[in-house]
């Protein structure tokens, strides 16, 4: 019979940040963090089990939180259970509220806003994606992700039920270890179900659709013709010209391969450049929610309000007047 994994488990309170730092600093990666108004406030609270590569944690900072880290060397997807998590990494950033979840990418510095945030976070290692990148056919030398945020709502509720998934086998009472081809398994299937819901280059490979065979460099050129020309009227037939191949096989490959359609698709992209120039926006200028709603193709005030709360736990005049 083979040896089980044992599953180390800890809980920690605290309302010393150096205590805290140290933690973090030896479960992930050195950072700098600093408290954003009276540190008297400060409170820290986490539960975590780690068996071999693998680690949940929940966690919950009673404090408006900055923090810089050093590159990660593993893959963390954090799932927000309450408050507001923003992240940077180079040119990317993405705010997420309750409700949403954000993987963290690895090679570069991240600054972190965290707004008296709860949070469940899975720790997996970068050889779990490269392994079930290359059942994908991608050479895991040219794997990558390509963005914090799950492509859809549909993705962030299946991400968020493989989080339930792994905290429930290292957290069942009694149990002191885990058999090794359970845990494998577990990876494995975590791995597989962050590369279904966050944007990533397995999504670019080629696959059979209902209608005949479609080439990678189809859904590629329908997701650059939507990205570069979000702002302007768009149809499903004017992406499914630019991708040069009929209206059918652009919706089952996108169902397929990006577990949406070509038109959440769109609505998704034109939401998130919503949300950036909502962000950017200087209320005391002039700008208006209205404004930017109608500049990327929305005419529904009620309705953008509507998708913009469920995709970012925020009404845009919160995020206007931030």
């Amino acid at each position: 019979m083979s040896a089980l994994v044992p599953i180390a488990r800890a809980v920690m309170e605290s309302r010393d940040l150096a205590e805290v730092h140290d933690l973090f600093s030896r479960r992930y990666v050195e950072h700098s963090p600093r408290v954003v108004g009276d540190p008297r406030g400060f409170r820290f609270w986490s539960r975590s089990a780690t068996a071999g590569d693998l680690t949940v944690d929940r966690a919950q900072y009673r404090a408006r939180m900055a923090i810089t880290t050093d590159p990660f060397e593993s893959i963390l997807l954090v799932s927000v259970l309450g408050g507001h998590f923003d992240v940077t990494a180079g040119r990317q950033h993405s705010r997420v509220g309750t409700g949403g979840s954000l993987l963290l990418p690895t090679g570069s510095s991240l600054d972190l806003i965290m707004d008296r945030t709860t949070q469940q976070v899975a720790q997996l290692p970068v050889a779990a994606f490269a392994r079930m990148a290359a059942r994908f056919g991608v050479d895991p030398v040219d794997f990558r992700f390509d963005a914090m945020t799950p492509i859809s709502a549909a993705a962030n509720r299946r991400w968020a039920a493989t989080v339930t998934y792994l905290t429930r086998i290292l957290s069942t009472p009694g149990d002191s270890g885990i058999h090794p081809l359970m845990l494998t398994a577990a990876v494995d299937a975590a791995a597989t179900a962050a590369l279904t819901a966050f944007p990533n280059s397995t999504m670019a490979v080629a696959y059979v659709a209902g209608p005949g065979p479609l080439a990678p460099a189809v859904i590629r050129r329908a997701v650059a013709y939507i990205d570069a020309n979000a702002a302007d009227p768009i149809t499903l037939d004017h992406i499914a010209a630019a991708a040069g191949i009929g209206v059918r096989a652009l919706q089952t490959g996108f169902r397929r391969h990006l577990d949406m359609t070509p038109v959440g698709y769109l609505r998704h992209v034109r939401l998130e450049r919503a949300h950036r120039d909502l962000q950017a926006a200087d209320p005391t200028s002039g700008d208006t929610v209205a404004d930017v709603a109608y500049r990327w193709g929305f005419t529904n005030l009620g309705r953008f309000a509507a998708s913009y709360r469920s995709a970012f736990g925020r009404r845009p005049s919160q995020t206007l007047h931030t």
